[in-house]
């Protein structure tokens, strides 16, 4: 049984790393609400936090998402991060992203619900 809370989708894309000083690209495996997998080349340690931008570049103009992620798993192929903190047009961004690629965007949008009613109940 998987833990996932968000379905995870394939998203072909480049997006850039800033992290300790250094600037870097990869190719987005694939999202999530929650994360990604980048597929890189580069050594990153487990807890480092990088700012990250995933550019859209079949927009005009071009649309950039924008995401603080901790590095949460590190392979051969690449770096698994998770999301801590993304503005509001980039959540919109990454909502319709994740529902448009997924095989099912009406569970996508029933997982978006269920965790913003969570985040509104641990709040009060």
């Amino acid at each position: 049984m998987s833990t996932r809370k968000f379905s995870r989708v394939r998203f072909n894309v480049g997006a850039t790393i800033r992290i300790a000083g250094r600037q870097f690209h990869g190719a987005v495996e694939n999202l999530s609400m929650a994360g990604m997998f980048l597929v890189t080349n580069e050594q990153l340690e487990e807890g480092e936090t990088a700012d990250i931008t995933i550019a859209l570049g079949c927009a005009v103009p071009e649309i950039a998402v924008n995401f603080t992620g901790t590095v949460t798993r590190v392979t051969e192929e690449g770096v698994g991060f998770t999301f801590e903190k993304m503005d509001l047009d980039s959540y919109m961004h990454l909502k319709n992203i994740i529902a448009y690629n997924s095989d099912d965007a009406e569970k996508v949008m029933e997982e978006i619900d269920h965790s913003i009613d969570e985040k509104c109940a641990s709040d009060t």
